[in-house]
C-alpha cells in the first residue's frame, strides 16, 4: 500500500508570514507610539519653559489677565509679556476676545498692560 505524503510546506510558509506580519505591525505601532510620546514630551517641556518664563517676568496667567479685563467684557490669551520701562508692570501681547455684547466671540490681536496691585493683577494704561 502506498502512503500519500502531504506537504506541509505551504502551511508552514503561511504561518511564518503571519508571524512576521504580526511582528512587523507591532514594530511599526511601537515606532509611531514612540514618536507620539516624544512629541508630547517636547510639548510638555515647552509649556513648562513658557510657564517658568512667565513666572520670572512676573506676568499674569491667561486666567489672571482675563479676570483683570473681565469688567470690560473681554478675555485674553497671552502670547508674550515684557516688563514695562520706567513704570511697574508688564505689557502683554495676545488674542483678546470680546465676551459680552453684540460683538461677543470676536477675537483680535491686541496689547494690554498689567500690574500687580495688592496681590491681584489689574489692567493699567
Amino acid at each position: 500500500m502506498a502512503t500519500a505524503e502531504t506537504s506541509h510546506g505551504p502551511v508552514i510558509a503561511a504561518a511564518i508570514a503571519f508571524l512576521v506580519g504580526i511582528a512587523g505591525g507591532y514594530a511599526i505601532n511601537e515606532i509611531v507610539s514612540s514618536s507620539q510620546v516624544t512629541d508630547l514630551e517636547r510639548e510638555i517641556v515647552r509649556l513648562k519653559d513658557e510657564e517658568q518664563r512667565k513666572a520670572r517676568t512676573g506676568a499674569p496667567s491667561d486666567e489672571e489677565a482675563s479676570a483683570a479685563i473681565a469688567k470690560s467684557g473681554r478675555a485674553m490669551l497671552i502670547s508674550e509679556c515684557k516688563p514695562r520701562q520706567a513704570v511697574p508692570g508688564v505689557t502683554c501681547t495676545g488674542m483678546i476676545t470680546t465676551t459680552t455684547g453684540s460683538f461677543a466671540g470676536t477675537t483680535q490681536p491686541g496689547v494690554l498692560s498689567f500690574a500687580k496691585i495688592d496681590g491681584t493683577w489689574a489692567q493699567i494704561q
